[in-house]
């Protein structure tokens, strides 16, 4: 079981058909997260803006206009979990690479993995703070900094595929595999390759699961193999 872990929660989980940022789905997700840390397990969150704005799919705009909105909305995504959180009792601390004064307390790269090693959810608001960078460039930095063993991708397919299973009904499932399988087939399409050569280099294990169903994650914490898995291995 892994004990350090980042999750990837895209803006997307939030939100419901009428609403940007839905009440009963983010306390479902602060309900389950509280489960998670009553495991035992310390936990950051990489949280994505694209219930509000995706940037890469404005390119009629600036990248610079495009990319600071995306990010702006992943600032308001970790604040609804902060609130989420603190209703449920769930020590929490936000990050951001900008300055936002009272808003969002500043903290160094140190303070934030003592933290994480002592229990404290750690929420990354705004991407790298950089255009051009993906979330999921994110998550493999911020995995490397707080010292997670593992990213948990949470999507809404089973794993990952050698081809769109929402367009191609013979698309098949891998259970297992390398970062450099990844890195060697454009037709696997998981995360930024930014990301995989990231994981590659410093021995961060993926794991995509489907997250439609929220028990899948407690399911893998508990030792259960669900999605797939990309390791060195």
């Amino acid at each position: 079981m892994y004990k350090n872990i980042l999750l990837k929660l895209s803006g997307e989980s939030l939100m419901n058909d009428s609403e940007n940022i839905n009440k009963e789905k983010t306390h479902e997700i602060a309900n389950l997260i509280k489960r998670v840390h009553d495991m035992g397990i310390n936990i950051a969150i990489v949280v994505g803006g694209g219930n509000f704005f995706r940037g890469r799919s404005h390119q009629d705009m600036e990248a610079i206009n495009a990319d600071s909105m995306g990010m702006l909305g992943t600032t308001m995504n970790a604040l609804a979990l902060r609130d989420a959180f603190n209703k449920v009792g769930l020590k929490n601390v936000i990050f951001s690479p900008f300055d936002f004064h009272e808003l969002i307390e500043a903290h160094s790269e140190e303070e934030l993995k003592n933290m994480y090693n002592e229990g404290t959810v750690v929420v990354f608001s705004g991407g790298t703070g950089h255009i051009g960078c993906s979330t999921d460039t994110a998550a493999s930095m911020k995995a490397i900094m707080v010292g997670a063993d593992v990213i948990i991708k949470l999507t809404n397919v089973d794993g990952v595929y050698d081809k769109d299973p929402n367009k191609y009904p013979d698309a098949k499932m891998y259970t297992k595999l390398t970062h450099q399988e990844v890195l060697d087939n454009s037709e696997i399409k998981v995360m930024d390759l930014a990301c995989i050569r990231d994981c590659k280099e410093h021995n961060k294990d993926i794991l995509v699961i489907n997250f439609n169903d929220q028990e899948n994650l407690i399911k893998v914490l508990s030792g259960e193999s669900i999605g797939t898995v990309i390791s060195n291995d």
